[in-house]
């Protein structure tokens, strides 16, 4: 159960249209590595980050700011369309490897809960 600073960090803040890429990010409520830490996973995706890192460098700064630790986990790419109430969750990053989609996917349906949410490994 999150605690603190950490239950108010929302679990999906993504881009409200199109195509970006996406960082999945373990944010921890106490030090990282340090024991029974609360630890919140979260999805953060957006046109504006040309890299990965830079989705995660911009969230690490967020989280740091609020006493919190965090570490990037994985990422990808996700398809939003918002007309259609469609998203795909596909590809990888160079950096971080690739999320795990279902966990991602997961996340994305309680925030869109009447969206057709899915994933793929075809494609970057």
């Amino acid at each position: 159960m999150a605690t603190g600073a950490l239950k108010d960090i929302p679990e999906v803040d993504i881009d409200p249209d199109g195509t970006f890429k996406y960082v999945l990010i373990k944010v921890y409520g106490s030090k990282k590595g340090s024991g029974s830490e609360d630890v919140k996973t979260i999805v953060r995706g957006f046109s504006w980050g040309a890299f990965h890192g830079d989705i995660y460098d911009k969230t690490l700064e967020q989280v740091q700011a609020l006493g919190l630790d965090s570490e990037c986990v994985g990422g990808g790419r996700i398809k939003h369309e918002a007309a259609n109430k469609k998203i795909l969750v596909y590809g990888y990053s160079q950096g971080f490897g690739k999320a795990d989609h279902e966990v991602t996917v997961g996340l994305l349906k309680k925030k869109y809960p009447d969206y057709n949410v899915s994933w793929s490994d075809d494609g970057y």
